[in-house]
């Protein structure tokens, strides 16, 4: 991440989180826009792993109906 140009994001956020935010940035001498942008990072990674699981759920269950529906044309061609 260079010194690209940053659009600006203006939030309201609880004051604990404020206060857990502002911390952790102190501690890891970086800026609280940094660890906000981190933290949208995460959120968006986990958010896209989830609808990656479910889609894959979809799937596996798609694949199973399909399969038991073939399973009698196999069945008859002997090959089950």
């Amino acid at each position: 991440m260079g010194r690209e140009h940053r659009a600006k994001l203006s939030v309201t956020v609880d004051p604990d989180l404020y206060q857990t935010v502002a911390q952790y940035a102190a501690r890891a001498r970086v800026s609280k826009s940094r660890v906000v942008e981190e933290a949208i990072r995460l959120w968006e990674r986990n958010r896209l792993a989830l609808l990656a699981k479910e889609g894959y759920q979809k799937m596996a269950a798609e694949d199973v109906q399909d399969a038991e529906a073939y399973l009698p044309v196999l069945s008859d061609l002997g090959e089950a």
